[in-house]
C-alpha cells in the first residue's frame, strides 16, 4: 500500500481530527509507553460496530471497552477507514484514506454525552463510607479486595483544547499508553495509563500486574522507592489473579518478571510482568483467550472478581463507562497492544470529570484511600494547569 506523506504545513493533527468530525465520524489518536510516534484513526461509520473481539480474525482498527462488559459483548470497534502517524520531523504519513480538507479555526470539536450535574460519587463521605462497608465485607470472608472509584469535575476554561491537552499529556508521560478518543453516542475521553492488559502477536503474549500507589518525586531514583505491607500485599493479588487465569487454561510456560517499581508521572507503582512464547506454545489464540479470562483485572475490580463486582454495583454509585475498562489498537503490523482504561477523564461541554479508584484490602485507612484517589486525580490536572494546581481543588479536600 502506497504511503502518502504530508508535511505539517499542510495538515495538522486538529485538521485531521476536524475532517472526522465534521462527517459525525468517530476518532482515536494514541501514542504507545516509551515510544516518540502518534497515530491517528478516523472511522467515517455513523456510530462503531459493537461486539465481542476475536483478536485472530479482527481486521485493523481501535477497540474501546467499558468496564461492564461481562461477555465481551459491549467492546467498541473503530476501523481504520483513515489511518497514519506523525514522524519524528513532524510530518503526517497517511497509510489508509484520504484526509478531509478541512480549515483549522483553532477549535477544536468533539462529541459530547451527557452525565449528570452532580453526582454522589465525587463526595468525600460517600466515598469514605463505601470503603469502610468494604474492609467490612473484607473482614466477614466476602472477598480479598475490593476497588473503589470516584470522580471529580473540573471546570474547562473557554480557550480549553483537548488537542493541546493531549500533546501536553503525552509529554508529561513518557511511559504510559497516552489516548484521546472521541466516539459517536459515547463521548470524549482522554488519558495517560501505566497498566497494559496484553500485549499480544502470532508470536508472543504480554500482560501485567500493576498495582501499590504511592507519590514519588521525579528527581529521585527508583531505587529508593520503600513498600509498606499493604501495596505489596495488594500487587501480589493482582499477580496471583493473572496466575490463576493461566490454570484455568492449564497454561504453566509462562515467564514472570518482578515485582519492580515503575514510575507514572509523579507517582510510581509495583509492576509484574508475565511473557508467553506462542511459537513454542503453538497457542496463537491465547490472545483473545487472555483477553476475555483478564478483564476486568483484580486491579481495578477486585478479588474474588464476581463477589467485588457485586459490591461495586451495590454501593459505588457510579457509572464507570470506559474507566476501568480497556482501550488500544489491535493488528496494527500484526500486534495488538490493549491497555487498562487509567488516570482518564471524560470531557463534557464545560467540564471534565476525572475518575481515580484505590484498592481496599483488610489493611487499608479509609483517609488514605481518599488521599490515594486525590493524588490520582491531582496528576492529570497538574497537566492540565502546567505548573500548580487551583486553591479551589486543595482547598476542600479533593
Amino acid at each position: 500500500m502506497k504511503i502518502k506523506t504530508i508535511s505539517e504545513q499542510q495538515i495538522s493533527l486538529n485538521s485531521l481530527w476536524s475532517g472526522v468530525m465534521a462527517e459525525n465520524g468517530s476518532v482515536a489518536v494514541w501514542r504507545c509507553p516509551r515510544e516518540s510516534t502518534i497515530y491517528f484513526l478516523g472511522d467515517s461509520s455513523p456510530e462503531p460496530a459493537k461486539g465481542r473481539i476475536d483478536l485472530q480474525t479482527t481486521e485493523m482498527g481501535f477497540v474501546v471497552s467499558p468496564f461492564m462488559n461481562p461477555e465481551g459483548n459491549e467492546t467498541l470497534f473503530l476501523k481504520a477507514d483513515l489511518y497514519g502517524w506523525k514522524t519524528y520531523d513532524g510530518n503526517w504519513e497517511i497509510e489508509k484514506g484520504e484526509p478531509r480538507e478541512h480549515k483549522d479555526t483553532g477549535k477544536t470539536l468533539f462529541h459530547l454525552n451527557a452525565r449528570p450535574d452532580t453526582e454522589i460519587s465525587g463526595e468525600k463521605g460517600h466515598f469514605i463510607n463505601m470503603v469502610e462497608k468494604g474492609i467490612s465485607a473484607i473482614s466477614e470472608g466476602e472477598f480479598d479486595k475490593v476497588v473503589s472509584a470516584r470522580t471529580y469535575d473540573e471546570p474547562l476554561s473557554e480557550n480549553f483544547n483537548i488537542i493541546d491537552q493531549f500533546y501536553r499529556l503525552e509529554k508529561a508521560y513518557p511511559d504510559a499508553f497516552v489516548s484521546l478518543v472521541s466516539i459517536q453516542g459515547k463521548g470524549t475521553w482522554m488519558g495517560a495509563t501505566p497498566e497494559l492488559l496484553i500485549d499480544s502477536s502470532s508470536r508472543h503474549f504480554r500482560t501485567v500486574s500493576v498495582a501499590g500507589t504511592q507519590p514519588f518525586p521525579l528527581d529521585k531514583e527508583l531505587s529508593e522507592a520503600a513498600w509498606n505491607q499493604k501495596e505489596i500485599e495488594e500487587q501480589a493479588m493482582v499477580s496471583r489473579y493473572i496466575i490463576e487465569q493461566f490454570k484455568t487454561i492449564r497454561l504453566r510456560e509462562f515467564t514472570e518478571t518482578g515485582p519492580r517499581s515503575v514510575r507514572a508521572g509523579n507517582m510510581i507503582h509495583l509492576k509484574t510482568e508475565y511473557s508467553v512464547d506462542l511459537e513454542k506454545l503453538h497457542f496463537p489464540e491465547l490472545g483473545t483467550v487472555m483477553l476475555h479470562l483478564l478483564h476486568p483485572t483484580s486491579a481495578v475490580c477486585g478479588m474474588p472478581k464476581f463477589s467485588a463486582l457485586r459490591f461495586i454495583a451495590a454501593n459505588e454509585h457510579l457509572n464507570r463507562e470506559f474507566y476501568s475498562g480497556y482501550l488500544g489498537p489491535v493488528n496494527m503490523d500484526g500486534i495488538s497492544r490493549l491497555y487498562v482504561n487509567l488516570r482518564c477523564m471524560q470531557i463534557l461541554r464545560t467540564r471534565a470529570v476525572l475518575y481515580a479508584g484505590a484498592g481496599i484490602t483488610h489493611e487499608s485507612i479509609p483517609e488514605k484511600e481518599w488521599e490515594e484517589t486525590a493524588l490520582k486525580c491531582e496528576t492529570l490536572l497538574d497537566v492540565m494547569y502546567g505548573s500548580s494546581l487551583p486553591r479551589r481543588y486543595r482547598d476542600t479536600g479533593n
